[in-house]
């Protein structure tokens, strides 16, 4: 009976631990804390509500996310801090971490590093590029798994419906993708 008790238990135990470890989907309040940026300040979903936050998963050997950083270094300078916030998790080791970010230095996104995937498990990221768009009520509006070069005009006319309608006013981000280029 003890033994059966103890398995029932463990069960219920595993059970739960798997529902609070599900990636969120759209409609959800993804987990607050991120980590700490490139300027060693910690980010933190509930300190952002109120604008419109993107989160990309990337990596210096992943093409599509190379191409897309200048854009949405761009989106981030175009809209503004206090209309949207870009972050970047990079899920490399720290080596090639700090080779990107002193390459990225002039970038005003934020930029976090990610190496044991532990934030990427929590947002159930399989593959890279991953971005999770979040409105300003906190609650995620969209997710992209694996996309190409070509859906990064798609990307930024959602962002800009998202701050249109977050905001009542139009977008400050242009549709013309013109971007910083990566020096590397």
């Amino acid at each position: 009976m003890k033994g059966r008790l103890a398995i029932l238990l463990a069960s219920v135990a595993v059970a739960l631990a798997s529902v609070a470890l599900s990636a969120p989907e759209v409609g959800d309040t993804p987990p607050s804390y991120l980590g700490k940026d490139q300027f060693d300040q910690k980010i933190r979903l509930k300190e952002l509500h109120g604008k419109v936050v993107i989160i990309t998963f990337w990596a210096s050997w992943c093409v599509p996310c190379r191409k897309e950083m200048p854009v949405l270094e761009t989106l981030q300078q175009h809209a503004g801090r206090e209309r949207v916030h870009v972050i970047g998790v990079n899920i490399e080791g720290r080596r090639a971490f700090s080779m990107m970010k002193r390459r990225l230095k002039d970038y005003t996104m934020s930029l976090i590093h990610d190496p044991k995937s532990r934030l990427a498990k929590q947002f159930g990221v399989n593959g890279i590029p991953h971005m999770v768009m979040i409105k300003k009520d906190g609650t995620v509006a969209s997710i992209k798994r694996g996309y190409s070069e070509a859906m990064v005009p798609k990307v930024i006319d959602e962002v800009n419906t998202l701050m249109r309608s977050e905001h009542g006013v139009d977008p400050l981000v242009q549709t013309d993708r013109s971007a910083p280029q990566d020096k590397s």
